[in-house]
């Protein structure tokens, strides 16, 4: 049993070192922000019917959410959030939910049926589909491309890097930049991944919609 529990050991061991060396950059600067535990859940997309997320999360355009009034059949329906922020729904008309969070779409949307058409309405509200959120990996990591943010927490830039299965051999992890567009225009900073992976007091990078993250070759 001791030898079991111990090929055991090294086997998460191991599994936990190659996940943590195919990942990739981080660091903080203005304007990005860092976080002292990197997440190890892969990302999360969009089609999760069903999905449960926390009242706290802030609906956007392109969400898809359901409405359920209890014991009202005709007043359920499955609608997406509009250009414009808002979704129509059965008597009350279009009501503007975006920017809102769930429990304040939910909390609203019953107060405009407890008005004038229902005593005592009891709404849920469920998102079925998220807009996507994106971020970009290009350069030298084995598989470029768009990873997604999930839709109820934080995106790290570890955690970004594994999903694109790591940087690549010629990549260096020691130079990395990260361009975002922020409210007062573009800009840029530069991440040494492998002090983040390496020195314990560097916090890795939280990253945010539109971000692009550039993995540049090794200088031989």
């Amino acid at each position: 049993m001791k030898l079991l529990k111990y090929l055991l050991l090294g086997f998460v061991f191991s599994s936990s070192l190659n996940l943590v060396f195919s990942q990739d950059e981080g660091g903080d600067s203005g304007g990005f922000t860092s976080s002292n535990s990197g997440s190890t859940n892969s990302p999360g997309g969009s089609g999760n019917v069903g999905i449960i997320v926390g009242e706290n999360y802030v609906l956007k355009s392109s969400d898809v959410i359901e409405i359920d009034v209890y014991q009202e059949k005709d007043l359920n329906k499955q609608v997406r959030v509009e250009g414009d922020g808002s979704v129509a729904l059965a008597l009350i008309g279009k009501v503007k939910i975006a920017d809102m969070t769930v429990a304040e779409a939910q909390s609203l949307i019953t107060d405009l049926y407890n008005r004038d058409y229902l005593v005592d309405p009891q709404v849920s509200l469920l998102v079925v589909d998220f807009s996507p959120k994106v971020v970009r990996i290009l350069g030298s990591v084995n598989r470029p491309g768009v990873i997604q943010i999930p839709p109820d927490r934080d995106l790290s830039l570890t955690e970004a890097i594994a999903g694109v299965n790591g940087i690549s051999r010629l990549g260096n992890p020691r130079s990395i930049t990260i361009k975002r567009t922020n409210e007062d225009g573009r800009s840029s900073m530069e991440v040494n991944f492998s002090k983040i992976l390496t020195d314990p007091d560097m916090n890795d990078i939280i990253l945010q919609e539109g971000d692009i993250i550039f993995v540049p070759e090794r200088i031989i």
